[in-house]
């Protein structure tokens, strides 16, 4: 497979999901520090520190290219419309949150813990702003246009669930500030509510196109994966929340595992479907390729996402670790696999575009 995006994608340096690779490595991130405090391994502890800041700097980077869009109100409008990737600039705000869980578990482990939670805390302040903000104003858009059933895809989710990331966000917030736990958890239920029942919509919108029109193009493949997301972090956010109320003297520690058999749910759900995409993966690459594109990282958190559910019921429940080692490891091959294709095809880019090298 080449490395170059297919004829209707934007370019490269445009395509507007590239803020997923910072959720794919931040979520790695979380994954490693998990398996570091379990196992007792410093090492991959430090791997996830090291992980967290090169998520960070890669937003930093990344940043000037989303908040440019802002000066050219047509152009973005326009780009929000396109029903088949302005829902992908959804992975600026979902970006902003999944770092904010990682300044807020593992940013302590590298920097004083007030300065890491109030990092944390900047952070899920923005993220949830952007996420309300632009998760209305896409659905307004969306539904002011008649969109053909067969443009509907996977990322329509990533707009409509960004709020389930929202509560993991909260948690070492209300660990850190007990005092405030009873409103802060309220947040987290709210939030969690909005993403599962507009999930819930976006998704049987999802199954009825897969259902009655032709397969997905070839390049959006990678958006059958997202509804792993939703279906792993649900359960993340209902166990973190219960766990975070049972400390708080809020319920009882029974309740936990309770929200361990949602999470349960959300986490069976996620493994037949990866099942299915798998499948379709294999079709595709049996009927011309999958061209590489930014919205491979679409696999990536999706995945990961799964992984941290699976991670966490098995701590819980005190099965064997090598459950959730399994299921980490594949997170992280998929991590790796990716980030190696994404650095082969900016580096392509830049050759292609260096006037020095083309001479």
């Amino acid at each position: 497979m080449n490395d170059s995006p297919p004829s209707h994608m934007p370019p490269l340096h445009k395509q507007p999901a590239w803020f997923g690779s910072v959720m794919g490595t931040a979520a790695v991130a979380l994954l490693f520090n998990l398996e570091g405090s379990i196992l007792d391994a410093p090492f991959l502890t430090g791997i996830a520190i090291a992980l967290l800041w090169i998520a960070s700097a890669l937003a930093i980077l990344l940043w000037p290219r989303y908040l440019r869009r802002l000066a050219q109100r047509d152009e973005l409008h326009a780009e929000v419309s396109d029903p088949g990737h302005g829902a992908m600039l959804a992975t600026l705000p979902a970006g902003l949150l999944v770092l904010a869980i990682g300044w807020g578990s593992i940013g302590p482990e590298t920097l004083p813990e007030t300065v890491a939670l109030w990092i944390a805390g900047i952070l899920v302040t923005m993220g949830a702003v952007i996420t309300v903000v632009f998760s209305a104003y896409w659905v307004s858009v969306i539904s002011r246009r008649e969109v053909p059933l067969e443009r509907i895809n996977g990322g329509w989710l990533i707009p409509v669930v960004m709020p389930l990331i929202i509560p993991v966000a909260l948690v070492p917030l209300i660990d850190y500030s007990p005092e405030f736990a009873k409103p802060l958890l309220f947040i987290g239920f709210l939030f969690l509510g909005i993403g599962a029942i507009l999930f819930i919509a976006i998704f049987s919108m999802l199954v009825i196109r897969l259902a009655t029109k032709p397969p997905l193009p070839n390049p959006m493949t990678p958006s059958l994966w997202i509804p792993l997301a939703p279906a792993g972090v649900f359960g993340v956010a209902v166990m973190r929340l219960a766990q975070a109320a049972a400390e708080n003297g809020l319920i009882g520690p029974d309740s936990i595992n309770l929200a361990v058999g949602i999470a349960a749910m959300g986490i069976g759900f996620g493994l037949w479907w990866a099942l299915f995409a798998f499948i379709e993966l294999r079709r595709v690459r049996k009927s011309g390729g999958l061209p590489f594109h930014i919205g491979w990282w679409g696999f990536v958190f999706p995945i990961a996402g799964l992984a941290l559910a699976i991670v966490i019921a098995s701590e819980i429940l005190e099965f064997t670790p090598l459950i959730g080692l399994i299921a980490s490891a594949i997170a992280v091959i998929v991590w790796l696999y990716v980030a190696i294709r994404t650095f082969r095809a900016v580096f392509a880019h830049w050759r292609a575009t260096s006037p020095g090298l083309n001479q």
